[in-house]
């Protein structure tokens, strides 16, 4: 619980830097960042933090999309990429349970006595039963918080993004996270290329 509040800071804290970076000395960051973001040609993937398993997951979740997208020369070696892109994940799952019952319960008594002069008998005689009904049903949710930046050499961010995904049918939540951070990098890049006509 504990490790998931720091995390959870953690990724606050991180985009709160990214947003704060992209206020560029020279008065016209968003020019200056799109310039930036149109250079980069080599991505190398660093490190990304988080539960250990799922943060693995997520750096190679991370290589494939990247890569498919055909646009970036992925390496492994990050001295000689242009930006190092690094991450922070967040996968939680929650289990909802829900239990609902019905029952009928009857009962039936009987008794008897005779007596005459000479004798007495008597008896008694009873029955109970029920039926019930109980329906049980869980399903698990999961929601996924991804964080992704790209670093140049000099430690300054070049993008950073933050995406939310609850999954889908046939997607997990943390791949579907981390392929919409990078289809909104594709966006971006694809808009700083453009051409600009300056006023």
């Amino acid at each position: 619980m504990c490790t998931d509040r720091l995390l959870q800071l953690f990724v606050l804290i991180l985009t709160s830097a990214c947003l704060l970076a992209q206020t560029d000395q020279a008065g016209n960051p968003d020019a200056a960042l799109q310039g930036r973001l149109a250079a980069v040609r080599t991505v190398c993937i660093g490190p990304f933090v988080g539960d250990e398993s799922q943060a693995a997951a997520a750096r190679e979740v991370a290589v494939t999309a990247l890569f498919s997208t055909k646009r970036f020369k992925l390496t492994e070696k990050c001295d000689k990429a242009d930006v190092v892109l690094k991450g922070a994940v967040l996968e939680k799952t929650e289990r909802r349970v829900r239990a609902e019952g019905e029952s009928t319960d009857f009962g039936v008594a009987a008794g008897g006595a005779s007596a005459s002069r000479n004798s007495a008998s008597g008896g008694f005689g009873a029955a109970a039963g029920g039926t019930g009904e109980t329906l049980y049903s869980s399903e698990n949710r999961s929601q996924a918080t991804v964080t992704l930046r790209l670093v140049d050499a000099g430690g300054d961010i070049v993008w950073a993004y933050t995406q939310d995904s609850p999954g889908g049918k046939t997607k997990s939540a943390l791949v579907d996270a981390i392929e919409r951070a990078v289809r909104q990098l594709m966006k971006e890049v694809e808009r700083a290329e453009q051409p600009r006509s300056d006023p």
